[in-house]
């Protein structure tokens, strides 16, 4: 009788253990979740910089043109700035085809009126430095001033290049 009974209290036990799981397992857990989304659209530009440019003694002054400008984030500009020169150290140096080989200096007064120049002498450097900025359309100005001293000659073309970055800052 003992194993009866003892077959009995373990067949019931089972028994009210068994749904005693289901119904847990039935019970269910709600969360939610906040979803966002913000689309910015990238920002378009066109920046037009003269191919080439002529000067005599007194410089010229240069035109940098912004169009189709959109999407610039808050607080951006496009900013347009030297990446370097076509001479030795990216020095602002325009050669001549002479015999012995002269050259110039020549500066750059930007947009915002800063003179902007290079010393081989002193390692200073005009690469990076601000030319012109921009937020929306329109056209500004930067003037090409050359450093008449030294040995130079008259009549006779000096040559050189300059490189732009433009960038968003």
């Amino acid at each position: 009788m003992n194993r009866k009974m003892i077959a009995i209290l373990l067949s019931t036990c089972t028994c009210l253990a068994f749904p005693a799981a289901s119904m847990a397992a039935e019970t269910d857990t709600a969360s939610s979740q906040s979803i966002s989304v913000t689309l910015t659209a990238e920002p378009e530009y066109t920046i037009t910089i003269p191919e080439s440019v002529s000067m005599g003694n007194d410089g010229t002054t240069v035109n940098v043109t912004a169009s189709d400008v959109k999407n610039l984030p808050e607080g951006k500009k496009i900013s347009v700035t030297i990446a370097g020169t076509s001479a030795y150290r990216n020095q602002m140096v325009l050669e001549a085809d002479t015999s012995p080989r002269t050259s110039i200096r020549y500066q750059i007064i930007s947009e915002a009126g800063d003179t902007i120049q290079t010393n081989a002498a002193t390692g200073e450097t005009a690469v990076g430095k601000e030319v012109v900025s921009f937020t929306e359309d329109g056209s500004k100005q930067y003037q090409i001033i050359p450093v008449i001293a030294g040995s130079y000659k008259y009549d006779v073309a000096y040559t050189g290049s300059i490189t732009f970055g433009i960038a968003l800052q």
